[in-house]
């Protein structure tokens, strides 16, 4: 089972009970940590630029982040410089164009006449560095000021740091994007806690997005319970709202929007090049052959998938070592419930949660035939 950590009150004291309940994992905290730091430094280049404009930009923009952070590095004795770096490493890692490889993630939402019962779902597989993989855990929030929620995240790692839903049934997702276009500004896990304290509808939330600096690597796909959804499209100087073009929406690892598109850089290695662009058309193709089919048995169904080293949708570590399918989370904003599963979803059960309970039972569903997707 999936840890579960119970946090509250204001930013900092979110922080430090998160420190406090995942300390047992603090050496996988700061071997992740090393390794990641490791990746991002370069003979010849300073990285104290990068991370003061950073904190500077977390001041002003992002200042509840900056207190949980603060309250993370605290109750784990963690070196504060360090720690910074670590939590801002896919930036500095994007803006010196060190690695060779990006992250994954796929991700949809579907309602209307798509799914059984005519409400939304959303979907995401997670697919990130295999050293999370001990540290992923579901926190439960009632922050001080806004709406109570639940994330799926790292030990270790602040705000909303993958995917969560709050009590009104509002539902966040991101995925990583390779950009051209960077620059100091709130993070997507800073976005998503913002977003899921502060709405509960998608049009409100477009109108937040708007008004704040992005650092501009990524996409975070948004769906609310009346089933309206969007995918935020995120460069630093220039971003997109992608609205449903037909009752549902699909988010991989590469900008769509024409204007955005000559942005995108795609670090995969030769043989996983082209591999958002095959997920993200396979993804709309199984959702349209599915209309007024889709529900949680099938979508789970989906996000096991395999289909060769560009059309996998669960990605195993025989694909891309640095970076692979370590979870994935299903979400019904109608019903305030979600599904984990807690590894690669083609091996590992699903376990069903509701926003503001403890988990009600474990959804472990046989293995489907892969050729019904």
């Amino acid at each position: 089972m999936i840890r579960l950590l119970h946090l509250s009150g204001n930013a900092k004291s979110v922080g430090r009970q998160h420190g406090e309940q995942v300390a047992d994992l603090r050496p996988y905290i700061l071997s992740a940590m090393e390794h990641r730091l490791d990746e991002i430094k370069q003979p010849g280049i300073d990285l104290s630029s990068y991370l003061v404009g950073m904190q500077r930009a977390f001041e002003e923009h992002a200042p509840d982040t900056l207190e949980m952070l603060i309250g993370i590095a605290d109750a784990l004795d963690l070196e504060w410089e360090k720690y910074f770096a670590y939590t801002v490493a896919s930036f500095i890692d994007s803006q010196i164009k060190n690695s060779l490889e990006g992250d994954g993630c796929t991700t949809w939402a579907a309602t209307g006449k798509y799914t059984l019962d005519q409400t939304p779902l959303m979907a995401k597989n997670r697919d990130y560095k295999p050293d999370h993989i001990p540290l992923q855990c579901l926190a439960r929030v009632q922050p001080e000021h806004g709406y109570p929620y639940i994330c799926l995240t790292s030990a270790g790692s602040p705000g909303v740091f993958n995917s969560g839903m709050n009590v009104k049934g509002f539902a966040v997702a991101d995925t990583f994007v390779a950009s051209k276009d960077l620059g100091f500004g709130m993070p997507r896990y800073s976005l998503m806690m913002n977003l899921l304290e502060k709405f509960e509808s998608v049009q409100d939330a477009i109108g937040y997005f708007h008004t704040i600096p992005h650092t501009g690597d990524g996409t975070v796909i948004i769906v609310d319970a009346q089933g309206d959804m969007a995918v935020f499209e995120i460069a630093h100087s220039v971003q997109a709202v992608r609205l449903p073009e037909d009752e549902f929406v699909v988010g991989t690892n590469h900008f769509t929007f024409p204007y955005m598109r000559k942005l995108w850089v795609d670090r995969e290695p030769i043989n996983l090049k082209g591999n958002s662009r095959e997920r993200y058309k396979r993804v709309r193709k199984a959702i349209k052959a599915r209309q007024g089919k889709i529900d949680i048995t099938w979508s789970q169904a989906l996000m096991m998938q395999h289909k060769g080293p560009l059309g996998a949708i669960c990605r195993h570590a025989d694909l891309n070592e640095k970076s692979s399918t370590i979870g994935s989370i299903i979400f019904s904003p109608r019903l305030g419930c979600l599904w984990v599963a807690n590894g690669v979803p083609c091996q590992t059960p699903y376990e069903m949660f509701k926003v503001t309970e403890s988990p009600i039972s474990t959804f472990d569903i046989d293995q489907p035939n892969e050729q019904k997707i």
